[in-house]
């Protein structure tokens, strides 16, 4: 009886990965608007960050969400150009 169950939960948790992965996949056109979308709201919120530099915490905070944003958005690059590659 514990065998029935757990094989329907693991068919189950099987069918959900699958549909988990099918709406996780970007195409490489859509992984480069992604990479340029992060890399230009990145530059955008450092270059805000310049604006405001005579109050550190608007600076602070601006620079750091601009720089995260810029390097995080350079995986999306590499994937796409490994995607292309393959």
């Amino acid at each position: 009886m514990w065998k029935f169950i757990q094989g329907s939960d693991e068919e189950q948790q099987d069918n959900l990965l699958e549909e988990i992965e099918g709406l996780c996949s970007l195409s490489s056109v859509q992984r480069i608007y992604v990479f340029a979308a992060c890399l230009l709201a990145g530059l955008v919120c450092m270059f805000l960050s310049m604006i405001v530099f005579a109050k550190p915490i608007k600076f602070a905070l601006l620079f750091t969400f601009g720089n995260m944003l810029a390097v995080g958005s350079f995986p999306h690059y590499t994937w796409a150009t490994a995607v292309n590659d393959a």
